[in-house]
């Protein structure tokens, strides 16, 4: 029992030394940042409108003239949803879009009042009201820029709070909001690549990792970063095979996971309880026979004998044994992971 204590504690250390490396590996820290002004063009192109027909003329006249009189009575929802059915059916009028864009502006629709007046702008870009229209078209666009971003950095702290408290998924989602609203934001793509390596996504995450570097050109950490993105690139470890190489190889499964001085620590230790195990050991010792005299009268003798045991075998090879197995189930994890 003495003989097995030593090894059993080595074999425990080794497992308490995986467990406790697995925990006490750092997340990797995020970035902070503030969104960076949105660039988007004020006015998308616009499609070619199909021309009414008369009918379509005639009742889109008649919702335009109900807009004006709910508009004169101060109901602004019912005048905006009433210009909205009238463009509907007459897109080409552009009375109808500049009246939309006034009553989607009073509202208080800042993207659907510019969206209005880039309708306006590309129907009739000389009319008398186009010097007006792109005054009020610039100050909606600043305005809901401003909008996006505040959005954006709101989204953007649900993610670093997420992460933090353990929830990448929530995190992801986040950074993927962030990014909606503002799609050059260097720092959103490196923490949803953070994130995503976290989660196992290596394709998704390099792609974050490369967009942030094209973001960010003069980065610091520009070269661990490049060979980051190399190691998510190249195929994912096997975890079946991680566990089959630490079987058969004490430590071979932390050599195949990229850990080698773990590994050459587990091969050391189970190779040290193999030769434990498989030493012998030669000692002399006294044997007492019983023989016959020709007279048919037994009697007793005693003779020196040389006598070899395995007195660390059980011990020995348990030892190995629970080496080989904790380092092939730490293995299988980490490739896992």
């Amino acid at each position: 029992m003495r003989k097995t204590l030593p090894w059993a504690v080595l074999a425990v250390a080794l497992m308490s030394a995986n467990v406790t490396a697995q925990r006490a590996a750092p997340r990797q820290p995020l970035r902070e940042g503030a969104p960076p002004v949105a660039t988007r063009a004020a006015c998308p192109a616009q499609q070619t409108l199909p021309a009414p027909s008369a009918e379509q003329q005639r009742r889109a006249r008649d919702l335009a003239q109900r807009g004006q009189q709910s508009a004169i009575l101060g109901d602004r929802a019912a005048a905006r949803d009433l210009l909205r059915q009238a463009i509907a059916l007459d897109p080409t009028n552009v009375d109808f879009a500049y009246q939309l864009a006034r009553a989607e502006e009073g509202a208080g629709s800042d993207a659907d009042a510019a969206r209005a007046y880039c309708r306006f702008l590309a129907l009739a870009p000389d009319a008398p009201e186009a010097a007006e229209s792109r005054a009020r078209l610039a100050q909606l666009v600043l305005s809901t820029r401003h909008a996006d971003s505040l959005r954006a950095a709101a989204a953007f702290a649900r993610g670093v709070a997420a992460y933090g408290r353990g929830y990448p998924d929530s995190a992801d989602a986040a950074f993927t909001a962030a990014l909606a609203l503002a799609p050059d934001w260097a720092a959103a793509y490196y923490d949803r690549g953070v994130v995503r390596d976290e989660m196992g996504r290596r394709v998704d995450a390099a792609r974050d990792f490369q967009q942030y570097l094209r973001l960010e050109p003069d980065a610091s950490s520009r070269v661990q970063l490049a060979k980051r993105i190399t190691v998510l690139e190249e195929p994912p470890l096997s975890p079946g095979k991680a566990l089959a190489l630490g079987l058969v190889v004490p430590g071979a499964g932390q050599f195949y996971t990229g850990r080698p001085v773990r590994g050459t620590l587990t091969l050391l230790g189970a190779g040290a309880a193999l030769a434990c195990g498989m030493s012998a050991r030669v000692s002399e010792q006294p044997v007492q026979h019983t023989a016959t005299d020709p007279f048919g009268n037994p009697y007793s003798f005693t003779t020196t004998e040389r006598v070899t045991d395995h007195p660390c075998r059980a011990p020995g090879f348990t030892a190995a044994g629970v080496m080989a197995l904790i380092s092939a189930i730490d293995a299988f994890r980490y490739a896992q992971r």
